[in-house]
């Protein structure tokens, strides 16, 4: 079976999420080509540098952030015809590259830009509904809208997450318009396992996604870890460095790979991090507690937060009002995501939709 496979590279969750159904393709003996760009191509290459894998750099849309409600009114403005122009570039090459290899099926990781008509197309995506920073039901309405009209362009959305007890709340579930055929709930999505292993790290800081906010609260926390006591390990989250270095009891790595982040996670007492959908499917995997701080101006990253918070999963906190030493505390007294979540169910679930059609 002959497999496209396009990953969004909005940071790198959406690439460490797709891998283990990507490894199972290639253990399965598929041909598999991958479309994504910068870092998370770059990561996907260095994963798979021992596959046979046929890689392509597409640009996808730009990420809409916008750190105020009156900057995201202005930015919009500009922003979908940029969108529809970066949709229609990534669209015209991957028309022409499955006339040329003729694939059996398409896998898109959060790229709306990669299916064919022709060809069974599968959309992962744990945001059916998108949320907007007014909370605007009209809107959200909308986005719904928005969803089915690139629904009709696929076979059926696949959601990382269950039909309850769920991960993703009201992202994903009681929609209004898009019915449950359209959807299969295929549990959890994460490259790590959990390991008997002893929790020897009493804060794991985990940074991850795109700048300038990135580096801001990477500024904000190398200030404020001093507050803290026990062992420390940072991880910059910064492919482009390559760094290890030990200072004032902090352990610091400007990336880590797979096997050492899986072990980082797993010896965490407490994880400091990113409220990234990505993010959390890992920490239900491992079974870590976390302190959460999501990205100013990323809606969704702002509402899981808040969503766990409420749960008591997870505690956060806004990162202009971070108190590192007092949230921490706070965050110990959460119960992190207890439910059971087996990813090799969840890759078994996908390959039985793909081998149906492939």
């Amino acid at each position: 079976m002959k497999v496209l496979y396009g990953i969004c590279s909005w940071g790198l969750g959406h690439a460490t999420r797709s891998l283990p159904i990507i490894r199972k393709l290639i253990r399965e003996g598929e041909s598999l080509t991958i479309i994504s760009h910068g870092y998370s191509l770059e990561f996907l290459r260095s994963e798979l540098k021992k596959e046979d894998v046929n890689f392509f750099d597409v640009k996808d849309y730009p990420i809409p952030v916008s750190e105020t409600k009156g900057e995201l009114i202005a930015k919009s403005v500009v922003y979908w015809p940029k969108f529809m122009r970066r949709m229609e570039k990534g669209l015209g090459f991957v028309t022409k590259l499955c006339e040329k290899e003729r694939f059996d099926v398409i896998v898109s990781d959060g790229r709306y830009d990669v299916y064919s008509r022709r060809i069974p197309s599968y959309f992962i995506t744990h945001q059916v509904r998108i949320l907007n920073p007014f909370k605007l039901k009209t809107m959200e309405f909308g986005s719904e809208i928005f969803n089915l009209f690139f629904l009709k362009r696929f076979k059926k959305f696949l959601v990382p997450d269950y039909e309850d007890d769920d991960l993703s709340g009201k992202l994903s579930h009681n929609l209004k318009l898009i019915k449950k055929h359209y959807l299969s709930y295929i549990g959890v999505l994460s490259d790590f396992r959990k390991r008997d292993t002893e929790k020897d790290i009493d804060y794991l800081i985990s940074l991850s996604g795109p700048e300038p906010q990135r580096g801001i609260l990477e500024k904000i926390l190398m200030e404020q870890v001093k507050e803290l006591d026990g062992k420390i390990v940072f991880t910059l989250g910064r492919p482009d460095k390559n760094v290890v270095k030990k200072e004032k009891g902090v352990e610091v790595y400007s990336i880590v790979g797979k096997e050492k982040r899986e072990e980082l996670m797993n010896r965490a007492k407490l994880i400091v991090s990113r409220s990234g959908y990505s993010t959390i499917m890992d920490l239900a995997v491992v079974k870590t507690k976390a302190l959460m701080i999501p990205t100013p101006g990323q809606v969704e990253q702002e509402y899981l937060a808040e969503y766990h918070n409420r749960k008591g999963t997870f505690y956060s906190v806004k990162q202009e009002q971070l108190q590192l030493a007092e949230d921490t505390k706070k965050a110990q007294h959460t119960t992190g995501i207890k439910r059971e979540c087996n990813v090799e169910k969840t890759v078994e679930r996908v390959m039985d939709i793909l081998y149906e059609t492939g």
